[in-house]
């Protein structure tokens, strides 16, 4: 891979201290970041020696593989130790919570980072027999005596999965301040000081927990910061407009404390999420700082122009300032399908065809979330004809086994697996299990031959609820017998259903669309061919509609928005949008210009 050196990545490449660099979609972050760290590699070694090293981190696993890739095509090799490519919370956890957790409790279980949050709200439900004899939900102590306003617990209000402590050490709902209508505010910090307290003792923190604890330890024992600078005199923060307010507050602590040479690099309008904390204006407020070197890569060597004008349509005309440096432009127009509610399958199977004839290998069809997504692919079923959730739950895993998503198969199942491999097991036992067994190869194989061999869901409901069960005890040899309790009929189980085939309401639709259809989230970061995005239909505040291809005029676009101006600056070639029908051709001409292709498939 040969690198193209312009003015602007030279100054990069050149520049040390605390540097932010504002990168455009297609602008070669990746690239300029590994080209970076091989300028550096030989620079390093001689100041500090053997045993340190360069840590870049990124947000996601996919951008820490990216970079990965893209070192290796630059200089033929893997980046290695001394050296670290890592996820922003794998770094935080690794470096600083896990190692000096101990610094911050003296009496604690072995921390155990938690992969859903949802988790922590099973700890407070049990069981008890009321005056009738009858077994009733309710919540252990001291839960009870924690009052809301209206009399129950503040349970009920805030679930412990939402309490979250800030960096200021105050508590907060999901980072919002609880409502005094609700809850009397001494009250509710003494419910989340004593939730936190117990997850702490019990080492069952949250991400967010990680990143608090880490803080707060950096802030009160300065040599892990001096450890930590020397370990790895260079961070080069990928991805960082997605970073936290804690997250970026543990990197102005390193910094504090001695660590020079800080890079955070990212695009502000590629910042999508927003439920796992992220605030893009940090990363503006810092590349605006005259304390911080603000730097820019504003040529988009992925994308011809045509394409570029449109995701720009999100930005303000004044800073409409990307312009187009790659080097093939196949001259292909952007693609406007107009959809009926039923004809969404018939669109994407164009749009494939289209594609393999012009062989355009690389390309996805991408939905807002994965409810949409869900239900093109026919998974939004309404029939509910079992009343053990075990039974949905083997049914996903199989569905996602069929789809060629492994991964997620198998995080499935081994939950499933475990539970009734190992009855009666604590919660917090079971968490780390499952942590001990994730990496567990071995076990692995064995979950992907039991997900492989369960009943295929042609079979129909009523013959599934039996060879499943079956199944499941002799593949796990298992000394109970299952029993999916189908039901008899209900609001969401019709009795014709019992003859129906389980994929006539599980599985996705006739259409094998699951290798191209996904989310936006899942194309972050990518380089396609092409793109097809299905915008919504409904004005609903979530959706994505065409109405949101314009600016925000009250500041900084919002994270729907975002997810608009990253699914459409992927392609390299063709960029593909299907609206609802009730969206006029004058006003498409009107929004993208007359040289557009207007699809109606009638």
């Amino acid at each position: 891979m040969e690198l193209d050196i312009t003015d602007e990545l030279q100054a990069y490449f050149d520049t040390r201290g605390i540097v932010v660099l504002n990168a455009c979609p297609g602008g070669g972050k990746t690239t300029a970041i590994a080209q970076k760290v091989i300028n550096l590699e030989g620079e390093y070694k001689s100041s500090y020696g053997n045993h340190s090293g360069i840590a870049c981190i990124s947000f996601t696993n996919a951008a820490k593989d990216e970079l990965n890739l893209t070192y290796r095509q630059l200089c033929g090799r893997s980046l290695q130790y001394p050296h670290l490519v890592s996820t922003i919370d794998s770094f935080i956890n690794t470096y600083i919570t896990l190692p000096f957790y101990y610094l911050l409790e003296r009496n604690f279980a072995r921390p155990q980072i938690l992969e859903s949050n949802a988790r922590l709200d099973l700890f407070w439900k049990t069981k008890y027999t009321n005056k009738k004899g009858q077994l009733m939900d309710g919540l252990k102590n001291p839960m009870n005596s924690l009052k809301a306003k209206s009399g129950r617990s503040i349970y009920y209000q805030y679930l412990p999965s939402t309490i979250r402590l800030e960096p200021d050490g105050s508590y907060s709902v999901n980072g919002n301040a609880p409502s005094e209508e609700k809850v009397d505010l001494a009250i509710f910090e003494k419910y989340c000081k004593y939730i936190k307290g117990w997850q702490f003792e019990n080492g069952l923190i949250t991400t967010n927990d990680s990143a608090y604890i880490a803080l707060r330890l950096l802030r009160k024992n300065p040599r892990i910061s001096k450890w930590l600078s020397s370990r790895f005199p260079h961070i080069i923060v990928d991805e960082a407009q997605d970073n936290s307010l804690m997250q970026h507050q543990i990197f102005e602590e390193l910094n504090s404390q001695g660590l020079v040479n800080i890079e955070f690099i990212g695009d502000p309008y590629q910042s999508l999420y927003e439920f796992r904390d992220a605030n893009p204006q940090l990363f503006l407020d810092k590349y605006n700082n005259d304390d911080y070197t603000g730097l820019d890569l504003s040529n988009n060597r992925r994308s011809p122009q045509r394409i570029i004008d449109c995701f720009s349509l999100l930005r303000p005309e004044t800073e409409r300032t990307i312009k187009s440096a790659c080097t093939t432009d196949l001259k292909e127009s952007i693609l406007v399908y107009k959809y009926k509610s039923d004809d969404r399958g018939d669109i994407i199977g164009h749009f494939e065809e289209y594609c393999g004839n012009k062989g355009f290998g690389k390309l996805k069809v991408v939905v807002r979330g994965n409810s949409m997504r869900n239900k093109m692919l026919g998974r939004d079923a309404q029939q509910r004809p079992w009343h053990n959730q075990l039974a949905y739950d083997l049914i996903t895993a199989k569905i996602e086994y069929d789809d060629r998503n492994l991964k997620e198969a198998i995080n499935i199942a081994r939950n499933i697996i475990i539970r009734l491999e190992n009855r009666g097991l604590s919660f917090v036992d079971f968490g780390h299990l499952r942590a001990d067994l994730k990496t567990d190869y071995l076990y692995n194989a064995r979950i992907i031959k039991f997900v492989e061999g369960l009943p295929e869901l042609s079979n129909t409901v009523e013959d599934w609820s039996k060879l499943c069960p079956a199944y499941v005890k002799e593949a796990l040899n298992l000394d109970y017998d299952i029993d999916f309790k189908i039901k008899k009929t209900s609001k969401y189980f019709a009795k014709a259903t019992r003859t129906d085939p389980i994929s006539a309401h599980f599985n996705r639709v006739d259409i094998d669309k699951t290798s191209s259809l996904t989310t936006v989230h899942q194309v972050k970061g990518k380089t396609l061919d092409a793109i097809l995005i299905f915008f919504d239909e409904k004005n609903h505040a979530s959706n994505i509609n065409f109405r949101d291809l314009e600016p925000d005029a009250d500041g900084f676009i919002k994270e729907k928005k975002r997810i608009i101006y990253v699914a459409m600056s992927r392609p390299k070639h063709l960029l593909a949008m299907a609206f609802p029908e009730k969206i006029t051709d004058k006003q498409l001409i009107e929004k993208f210009g007359k040289e557009i292709s207007i699809i109606n498939l009638d």
